[in-house]
């Protein structure tokens, strides 16, 4: 059991730009933190001295806003769509291996990749938070926010590989899922921004409505009325400051299943061939 996961772990490591964007996300941790810790500025160190006990959520938000989804669609984006590329699945499917075990493995294999890079990033950002700025509070809400965090990347995660297993093309399905990513994260803050000066609010309605909203303000939406309201506003690159959790829960279900199920729908039922020239 568990060793097409593990066949999927070496299979994404070995990408280049897998490989490549592991490594910006972990040197922005680094990079962020010993910005933080080195600024010059005196008036802006003054203005970060409350807000060291937070710093641990700096590190846990940060890569959510953009890093997390694109690493995710790295890595998912080639997950089915090499296999078909390379000829494996025929390889694969030879063997006493089920379609639904095969296509459920390398899903598994493919995600848990991507909650362990992001776990390493948490660990991180806790280790600088603690040895740079000293004691950190409320840590006990981390195991939610980081819950959330995973939870929110699965929608461009799914689409990805959604579209992998429908193109079956690794280059292609990671041109059109990131362009799907950056396309809704730009349209939805136009959308925010027109019904904000026009006063309309379906602008807004339709913002929420497109993927990149449950995407990237779940985690975000959690802590806004906390102590960390500050610091959540900061870290969120592309806020839509309106919606509910629930709502983004919601538009994180719809745009993880449907994605996943025609996936899987296709999987089962589509000729698989020996190779995809």
């Amino acid at each position: 059991m568990l060793e097409i996961m593990f066949y999927e772990w070496r299979r994404a490591i070995a990408r280049k730009k897998v490989i490549a964007l592991i490594a910006v996300s972990l040197f922005f941790e680094i990079g962020v933190y010993l910005a933080l810790y080195l600024v010059p500025s005196k008036t802006v160190r003054v203005i970060l001295i409350p807000l060291y006990p937070y710093m641990w959520v700096v590190g846990v938000l940060l890569p959510q806003s953009l890093l997390l989804h694109f690493l995710a669609i790295s890595i998912a984006s080639g997950s089915m769509s090499e296999e078909y590329e390379q000829g494996t699945v025929d390889f694969f499917l030879t063997k006493p291996v089920t379609r639904t075990r095969f296509f459920l493995e390398k899903w598994l294999g493919s995600f848990t990749l991507l909650a362990l890079i992001y776990f390493i990033m948490v660990i991180m950002a806790l280790a600088f938070s603690y040895s740079m700025f000293g004691a950190q509070y409320d840590v006990g809400l981390l195991p939610i926010v980081v819950s959330l965090v995973l939870f929110s990347s699965l929608v461009f995660f799914n689409i990805s590989f959604s579209i992998g297993e429908m193109l079956r093309r690794s280059s292609l399905s990671f041109i059109i899922s990131s362009s799907i990513l950056i396309g809704s994260l730009l349209i939805s803050d136009v959308l925010v921004i027109i019904g904000r000066f026009t006063h309309i609010s379906e602008y807004v309605g339709i913002g929420e409505a497109l993927p990149s909203f449950g995407a990237t303000q779940l985690p975000f939406l959690y802590l806004a009325n906390t102590p960390y309201s500050f610091l959540v506003n900061a870290l969120d690159i592309y806020p839509l400051h309106s919606g509910s959790i629930l709502s983004a829960i919601l538009s994180v279900l719809a745009y993880s299943l449907i994605p996943l199920g025609l996936s899987y729908f296709l999987f089962i039922n589509r000729d698989v061939p020996k190779r995809v020239a």
